[in-house]
Formats: C-alpha cells, sequence, structure tokens
C-alpha cells in the first residue's frame, strides 16, 4: 500500500518517481510555499523570479534571509540565524507571513469556489485559526485594531499611550487613547502587578478591552459600515450601497497603512524612554544594534540580543556605520526587537 491506495504490478519508470516526488513535495510543504500560494492568490497571476527575491547572508556558522516581496510593495523581513541557507529563507517567509497575516487569514476566508468536474463539489473549507494561537495577536494588538475600527483611522503614533511604573520588584501599567470618542479619550484603565514592563502593558490593554467590549455603543461603531479616513463607502455594482464586512475594511487598512508606512500599526512600544548601544553591522538599508544593557522583554534572547535597525527609523541621518554609539527606543512586531528614532549620541 502506498498511502492508503494499492498499486497492482509494476509502476512504469517515469510515472512512480513523478509519483515519489509529489509525495514529498506534499510531505516537506513549508512557509515558503505558503508564502508562494498567498502571494499567487493576492496577485492573482503567476509569480515570477523576480516577484520574490531571497538574500542569504552568513554570520560565522549561521545564515539569516531577508525576502524582499516586490509583487506586495517591496516589502522586506527578515528571519532569524539559523544552520543553514534553506532553513533561513523558510524562516524569512514565515516572517513575512506572519506580518501580512490579516490579509493572509482575509484569503484563506473566502469561500471556496465550485470545482469542475463531472462531480463537482463545494470543497471543504479549512479551519479558521484560532487568533488565542497566532503569537502576532495581543491584547495591545487586539486593543489598536479595535480601537481603528471605531474610530475608523489607522492610529497614529502616541495616540495610545502606555505608562508603567515600577512598584518594588514589580510594574503596573496605564493605557489611555486619545482616538476614542468622547469622554473614552480622557479614560484610563490600570492592569494587575506583573514581573515585566511587557506583561504589564498587556495586562493594562486586557482591561481597556474588556471596557470597550461591554459597552453596545462603541462595539456598534466599531461595526459599523466605513474606511479609515472615511464616513463610509459603498459597494459597487448594482443593488445600492452595502455593508463591506469586517475582513473587506481589514483589507482597505492594509492597503492604505502599506502605502504610508503602515507597518508601524504592528508595532508595540517597549521602552518609552532611549536606550543607547553600538552598532554591529549596517547593510546600507538595515543593520543590527547591540543594546548596551539586555532590553526588559520576552524577545530580548532572540538574535543573541541583537536590535534589527531600519534606514527609514533613522532620525536625522542617512546611514550607520560599524562600531557607531547610538541611541534609540525598542518595539516589538511579529519578527522580533526593533529599533526607531535612532540618532548618534
Amino acid at each position: 500500500k502506498l498511502l492508503g491506495s494499492k498499486i497492482y504490478g509494476a509502476a512504469p519508470s517515469a510515472t512512480f518517481p513523478r509519483l515519489i516526488k509529489v509525495i514529498m513535495n506534499i510531505a516537506t510543504l513549508d512557509h515558503k510555499c505558503e508564502l508562494n500560494q498567498f502571494l499567487q492568490k493576492h496577485c492573482k497571476r503567476s509569480l515570477t523570479k523576480t516577484d520574490i527575491v531571497y538574500t542569504v547572508s552568513k554570520f560565522g556558522q549561521q545564515s539569516q534571509a531577508i525576502v524582499k516581496l516586490n509583487c506586495l510593495e517591496g516589502q522586506e523581513y527578515a528571519g532569524h540565524l539559523c544552520a543553514d541557507a534553506k532553513s533561513a529563507e523558510k524562516s524569512a517567509a514565515e516572517q513575512a507571513l506572519q506580518a501580512n497575516f490579516l490579509l493572509v487569514q482575509a484569503q484563506k476566508d473566502q469561500p471556496k469556489r465550485m470545482m469542475s468536474g463531472e462531480d463537482g463539489f463545494l470543497a471543504e473549507k479549512k479551519p479558521r485559526i484560532d487568533p488565542a494561537l497566532n503569537p502576532a495577536i495581543t491584547p495591545k494588538t487586539e486593543l489598536n485594531s479595535l480601537i481603528g475600527k471605531i474610530s475608523k483611522k489607522v492610529l497614529q503614533k502616541g495616540e495610545t499611550l502606555y505608562v508603567a511604573n515600577k512598584i518594588g520588584s514589580l510594574y503596573q501599567a496605564t493605557v489611555q487613547s486619545a482616538a476614542l470618542p468622547d469622554e473614552w479619550a480622557s479614560r484610563a484603565w490600570a492592569g494587575e502587578l506583573c514581573p515585566t514592563r511587557q506583561q504589564a502593558e498587556q495586562s493594562a490593554a486586557e482591561q481597556a478591552l474588556k471596557d470597550i467590549k461591554e459597552d453596545a455603543e462603541l462595539m456598534e461603531k466599531a461595526h459599523r459600515p466605513g474606511k479609515p479616513g472615511g464616513k463610509g463607502q459603498k459597494t459597487s455594482g448594482g443593488g445600492g450601497g452595502g455593508n463591506k464586512g469586517y475582513w473587506g475594511q481589514m483589507m482597505q487598512m492594509m492597503q492604505t497603512f502599506l502605502q504610508e508606512g503602515g507597518e508601524v500599526m504592528f508595532r508595540e512600544q517597549v521602552t518609552s524612554d532611549f536606550v543607547t548601544g553600538t552598532v554591529l553591522e549596517w547593510k546600507g538599508k538595515f543593520g543590527w544594534i547591540k543594546p548596551d544593557a539586555p532590553v526588559d522583554h520576552e524577545f530580548s534572547t532572540w538574535r543573541d540580543g541583537k536590535v534589527w535597525v531600519s534606514l527609514k527609523d533613522l532620525s536625522g541621518l542617512e546611514e550607520l556605520s560599524e562600531g557607531q554609539r547610538v541611541r534609540f527606543k525598542v518595539y516589538v512586531d511579529p519578527s522580533g526587537l526593533g529599533a526607531e528614532e535612532t540618532s548618534l549620541v
């Protein structure tokens, strides 16, 4: 038997190797394949070699890859350090999928088309991913998303403010959002005492989410038709206007913030004060910084404690050089820790 099916007689010399190859491809489906499938459906065309470009760099005995999605606004994502180039490319593809999880999920939620053939049938819809199992979704990101839907705009930096205070050996944080309507804009939520600043901020976000979700008026605004920066939108075609639905609004939000450097929407601030460090390397458009002291975050052990920095996050600078002393604020996104507002000391 082979995968539950019987093969009778001798397999033709050309057919059997081809069958084995198909089986191996299915068994080894990885993030690169998933990324290719997502982008092909998103672009609605076959991909070319220049649509997805991987660049692998060696760091001692390890490799790190960067994937550039030329077919998706030229987005770039760096993976983790891996033992070999192939694993590094898979890691970079995984980061690209996580950063675009809203688009990926929206694509997966689309109903399957009727399959052709004499015995056509509706393909079985894949089960939805439980948001609780998605490492990119936290109380802070969920709160940002909900406030964005209520205010019908892409949140700007500083509109949702976290303040953490150290009480003995623990932290307690408060959160307040100026993007909320009326008296809600001046309201602050306090979380529970937690071992780390990051956990304290997540706890404060949980309290805010609980109260906002219990308010019928705010939730009605969140589900009201509209797009970021607008007063609502009608669907095209006959039958008059209508609600595009949750994923329609999210797709519009994705298009808007991708055009405006909107990957910031996925960022969560880790430090409100500047920290200092040394530039380990600079690759022209991005590089790595070694902080003088370990960052108080669960991701601080990733990449041997190095912090990613991008050209667009430099303040008053056009480039960095190895060995320069810099100061910066730390954020976290699905790919790890990053530096923003970076300037020379």
